[in-house]
């Protein structure tokens, strides 16, 4: 369809039981389940390397994306319409509920009993029937209901009337103190040799939100199709959705005075802008970035989200292991893959389970997903941190990805370094009391707010929006290089750590953000 590859066979077998999951067909109860359709753009391991070997060198990104969601969707409504009685009745019967579509998979989550999870597998259109291992994708609809929350709808009223990009304004680094992270990343240099900031490049944070951080709100990303007034004005399925949303709660509240630390240090990292009272100092890596704030790790309705809404990076820091996911990392394989000939390039740390993990299961998905980036990290020392997951990957006894011709089975995990501890990011003292490893260690500096840039929390989800902030330089740099493109322009221009090469301690090495930028520009004329 429009030029876009077909897909292949998924070569399963008929038998309903070859389709299941597990012991799904023994399941006491109703059971979370992911039915996979049959008629996937990628069906297969192979199927997304072969797409982007076939694309011209001048291939464009943001042109891609409207041609592959085009065929997502299409395939999504054919598969849809042509099992849409069956599942009816298997609804009416009770031996399914909870029905949510999916297009970035083809595909829908639900609850069903074990009759239902065999009647499902029966079905000519289903490749297979996942155990849902992680989170809930159907556990709410995509309805235009939510509980109102008056102290919030207060903020977000104030934040709307002073919202204003700055992405166009002038970025001068020349008397800002730059951070050791900043350097070793290689971002002052980009900033200064090429003058990126990351202006005018969406980063999807994915993650639980962000605190109303005055070094934050110029980045906040703003749905121009959305008013904020209780109705879904834009269609989308989102009531008040003006800045992002919150999967998790059904809410459109992703702004907040405290509380969502996690997700506000990785923003943090990201795009946050200078602090230029007192000692100016830079803390973002791409200052001109835009954040689109979203809430729910792994959920499936984000991934669509991000693309639907011009989103270009994905950072996740988050991953499902130590929780065993079994053949259900297939599944978020297959969105990963779409998600990046679609332009949405994904990051994340490689893990923090070095130290708790036998080797080759320290990398949990989707970080273990061959076309997302996956950062180790370094503290000050520049020394990889003894916590910091190793390779390798393997997709072998993974549905759909141990195929003879999918491939090299070992992918070469982490991909890349980045920094991960001892590092400046934007908080608040109060939400940072826990566990010794993560308390406030050094007050850097205190906005008028009472928010504080300080050191303390530490882990490989601060290396992943690293590498985020990295390729929104990069993509600013050059909007339209594909995804795959970008991987191998980032891993090529590393710095070279530890053993000659790409190793399963550094990945290829430390990121170099000027490097990369450089590689960019010239790409078209190597």
């Amino acid at each position: 369809m429009d030029g876009l590859a077909q897909g292949q066979e998924s070569a399963v077998a008929s038998e309903p039981a070859s389709k299941l999951d597990g012991a799904l067909g023994e399941v006491q109860g109703f059971a979370p389940v992911f039915v996979r359709m049959d008629d996937q753009l990628f069906g297969r391991g192979g199927d997304y390397e072969r797409f982007c070997a076939e694309q011209p060198r001048t291939a464009k990104r943001l042109e891609l994306r409207g041609r592959v969601v085009k065929t997502l969707k299409g395939k999504a409504s054919r598969s849809k319409r042509r099992t849409s009685s069956e599942l009816e009745r298997l609804v009416t019967e009770g031996a399914v509920r909870k029905v949510q579509h999916y297009w970035i998979v083809n595909g829908f989550a639900c609850e069903a009993t074990a009759e239902g999870c065999v009647a499902l597998a029966a079905l000519q259109e289903v490749a297979f029937v996942y155990r849902q291992r992680f989170g809930a994708q159907h556990s709410r609809k995509r309805d235009a209901s939510f509980e109102p929350n008056a102290e919030l709808a207060e903020l977000y009223k104030g934040l709307l009337s002073e919202w204003r990009s700055d992405r166009s304004d002038p970025f001068d680094a020349s008397e800002l103190e730059v951070p050791w992270n900043l350097k070793a990343v290689g971002a002052d240099r980009a900033w200064k040799e090429h003058g990126v900031t990351g202006a005018g490049v969406v980063v999807a944070v994915l993650d639980d939100g962000l605190m109303n951080i005055p070094a934050l709100l110029p980045s906040l990303w703003r749905n121009p199709g959305e008013s904020l007034n209780g109705k879904d004005d834009d269609g989308n399925g989102y009531v008040d959705d003006v800045f992002g949303y919150d999967f998790k709660a059904g809410s459109p509240y992703v702004v907040s005075p405290s509380g969502h630390r996690h997700g506000t240090l990785c923003a943090s990292v990201v795009a946050s802008r200078p602090f230029t009272k007192g000692e100016p100092i830079a803390t973002g890596v791409a200052p001109r970035a835009t954040i689109m704030p979203l809430v729910g790790s792994g959920q499936l309705r984000g991934y669509e989200y991000a693309l639907e809404n011009g989103a270009d990076v994905l950072s996740m820091s988050y991953t499902f292991e130590p929780i065993e996911m079994g053949q259900y990392r297939g599944l978020f394989r297959t969105a990963h893959e779409h998600l990046a000939a679609a332009g949405i390039v994904s990051v994340g740390g490689a893990g923090n389970y070095a130290q708790s993990r036998p080797s080759g299961t320290q990398i949990g998905s989707p970080k273990d997903v061959p076309c997302v980036i996956a950062a180790a990290g370094v503290g000050p020392d520049l020394e990889v941190t003894a916590f910091s997951s190793r390779g390798p990957v393997s997709w072998e006894g993974i549905r759909f990805f141990d195929q003879v011709d999918a491939g090299d089975l070992t992918p070469a995990k982490p991909d890349v370094t980045c920094c991960n501890s001892g590092l400046p990011m934007w908080t608040l003292r109060e939400v940072w009391t826990g566990k010794k490893a993560n308390r406030i260690e050094v007050v850097v500096r205190e906005d008028d707010a009472g928010y504080i840039l300080a050191t303390g929390p530490r882990g490989n989800s601060f290396a992943g929006p690293h590498a985020a902030g990295v390729v929104a330089l990069l993509l600013e740099a050059q909007p339209d290089l594909p995804v795959w493109h970008v991987q191998t322009i980032l891993a090529s221009t590393a710095k070279d750590m530890g053993e000659p090469g790409h190793d399963t301690l550094h990945g290829a090495g430390m990121v170099q953000a000027h490097a990369a930028v450089a590689k960019a520009l010239a790409f078209i004329n190597d």
